[in-house]
């Protein structure tokens, strides 16, 4: 799987690039994975950085690839298609799409 953009500033004030990030994932993904294995998950997204606008990505769209495991979760007037991060592969495929995690508060 190519890295888009691995140039890219996702932690500016820090002046941490998104090759550096997908590299720490790498490096930290027993520990995540342990929390993440088995659950549909809400992806939020920052396309300009941590500093930059995000959204909440729920539905796994047409572009994302086959060997990302997905499940059927029922909502109101149908169902989504949701993202499952099981491995590490699937991890460092969402930290590419600037999935970051949020700091409460």
């Amino acid at each position: 799987m190519p890295l888009s953009n691995p140039d890219k500033e996702l932690f500016p004030d820090d002046g941490i690039a998104k090759a550096e990030m997908l590299d720490y994932y790498r490096g930290i993904a027993p520990l995540i994975l342990s929390h993440l294995r088995g659950r549909p998950l809400v992806m939020e997204r920052y396309p300009d950085g941590y500093e930059g606008k995000s959204f909440y990505h729920k539905d796994v769209l047409d572009y994302f690839l086959g060997w990302i495991r997905t499940v059927h979760v029922p909502k109101e007037g149908g169902r989504l298609t949701m993202a499952v991060c099981d491995d590490t592969a699937t991890l460092v495929y969402l930290a590419n799409q600037a999935c970051l995690p949020r700091a409460p508060g």
